[in-house]
């Protein structure tokens, strides 16, 4: 299989910081939490499957498309403990470590606009290493999927990883709201590695009773667990 390599800049990195790894060691404490089934008078535990007027009681949990995203890829978590305070409306990042872990991207940064509820401020966290990925491949990195409540917002970017020999260094917000520690280990960011192809769109149409009978075939002539018994591909992160 391809291989991605998180190559470290240094003996100090690669001894201190907190190594990336596959996005299902970082399973959001929310979802990992979630009963599969909605609890009810008929349910009251919330591990029954119970279908009513043709809907079925299953929550997010059961949602494999969603569970794919969420453990996706690779993680590439906080190597140290971050207190964050604000200052007239800016976030200022202190730490105990040697080594920076965080820079400001500099002025052309507040140019872009950020999310809701995040400071202007771009900052750069250093990760002080290079993500490598064979020929042909490149990185996304993107918010980590699933972690709703984060204090940091990721620029998304796609990098070509096969030819680049830039520092892996990502781009982010911090919530403007958000004073305290942030703690080594917080997922910052979630990076794919894919296969670059070109492609080309077109558009098509289906009828309203091709699509009845494709469901009615489908999805709806099922109760359990359609999705990965006839759609699913397994996906492999290591």
């Amino acid at each position: 299989m391809p291989e991605i390599t998180f190559k470290y800049i240094g003996d100090y990195s690669y001894s201190v910081a907190k190594r990336p790894a596959p996005a299902q060691s970082f399973m959001p404490e929310w979802f990992r939490k979630m009963e599969s089934y909605d609890k009810s008078s008929e349910n009251p535990s919330g591990n029954k499957l119970l279908v009513r007027d043709g809907y079925s009681n299953a929550t997010a949990k059961k949602c494999t498309p969603m569970l794919d995203a969420i453990t996706g890829g690779y993680v590439i978590p906080l190597w140290a403990d971050i207190q964050v305070t604000q200052t007239d409306g800016d976030p200022i990042l202190s730490w105990r470590v040697q080594k920076e872990v965080f820079d400001l991207h500099g002025p052309s940064g507040r140019r872009i606009p950020p999310p809701p509820g995040f400071s202007p401020v771009v900052f750069k966290y250093l990760t002080w290493l290079r993500i490598e990925t064979p020929a042909g491949y490149s990185t996304m990195i993107k918010p980590p999927a699933g972690h709703y409540d984060s204090p940091f917002h990721p620029v998304s970017a796609t990098v070509d990883t096969d030819k680049s020999l830039i520092d892996s260094n990502i781009p982010l917000w911090i919530a403007s709201d958000f004073e305290g520690i942030i703690e080594k280990g917080t997922p910052v960011a979630q990076v794919f590695p894919f296969k670059r192809e070109s492609w080309s769109s077109k558009f098509d149409v289906m009828t309203d009773e091709q699509y009845m009978y494709e469901r009615e075939a489908g999805v709806e002539s099922t109760i359990k667990n359609n999705y990965i018994k006839n759609i699913w591909s397994k996906k492999s992160y290591k």
